[in-house]
């Protein structure tokens, strides 16, 4: 079994971490180490846009220490997000099985964090520059914000960003005169529609299944032409949640209870 995750931010301790749920991941990784043959975690696994590593490695220490044992055990892939890009960027491809997409050409799986196509917090060089995107200037702001002023303010910001998305996708629908249907996919597919074609795109050249993160929004569609499924994310105010494949299907589950909140069978899958 193959597991995906995304989205922790594992952060500093301190007002703007939103991450506590170091018990409940253990409890997980241990789960993974008896359950599944791979990890794939999808990014932002780290929160260093607002934390400095040597911190996050030290709040954390025990997840950090389970991660590196797991790798003796289960085969562990890192896929960089946008908030962990820097420094993780220079050691893609490396003995430590950081990468910058995920392909399984086998079960037609292309898995990836989604930042790319979000022109907000995107890197414009891979690989060559460590030029912000403007969406670190506005995490640092919100920081900031949490430190001096209140712990939740990302929570609150966080809603008005996702009102605002919602907003604009549905403005434009209307103006480029897009059916229902269609407009709904947009909605699923993330920021102002950019995922839409980027699954698309993925598709095109071959993907059965193509997996996100970045979104925080748990998700498992079937497409006309293939599924598409984002991990969510494992934040304050969210239920942890993860994908599972295997041969016969791919499932969004709890990370908490392993409840299945939606599968699709996969045997008779078309393609």
């Amino acid at each position: 079994m193959k597991i995906f995750i995304s989205d922790l931010h594992l952060g500093d301790g301190s007002r703007t971490d939103d991450f506590h749920r170091d018990k409940e991941f253990l409890e997980f990784l241990k789960f993974v180490e008896d359950e599944a043959g791979e990890l794939i975690i999808l990014g932002d696994f780290l929160e260093l846009w607002q934390a400095d590593l040597d911190k996050v490695l030290f709040c954390h220490s025990k997840i950090i220490n389970k991660i590196l044992s797991l790798r003796s055990k289960v085969k562990v892939t890192y896929v960089v997000g946008n908030h962990d890009y820097i420094p993780f960027i220079r050691f893609i491809n490396s003995e430590w099985g950081i990468s910058l997409e995920y392909q399984d050409k086998e079960a037609g799986i292309v898995a990836e964090h989604g930042h790319r196509y979000d022109i907000f917090n995107r890197y414009k060089n891979p690989l060559r520059s460590i030029s912000w995107p403007p969406g670190r200037r506005f995490t640092l702001f919100v920081a900031g914000l949490e430190r001096f002023i209140h712990p939740d303010i990302d929570k609150w910001t966080k809603k008005v960003t996702e009102n605002l998305d919602e907003f604009l996708q549905e403005a434009i629908s209307v103006r480029n005169k897009i059916s229902p249907s269609t407009r709904e996919y947009l909605r699923c597919g993330g920021h102002f529609g950019e995922f839409q074609e980027a699954v698309e795109l993925h598709i095109q050249k071959g993907a059965k299944i193509v997996i996100f993160g970045h979104t925080h929004r748990a998700q498992l569609e079937q497409l006309d032409r293939g599924i598409y499924a984002n991990c969510g994310a494992w934040v304050d105010g969210v239920e942890p949640t993860y994908i599972s494949y295997t041969q016969d299907k791919i499932a969004l589950t709890e990370a908490i209870t392993h409840k299945t909140v939606r599968q699709i069978q996969l045997k008779n899958r078309e393609g």
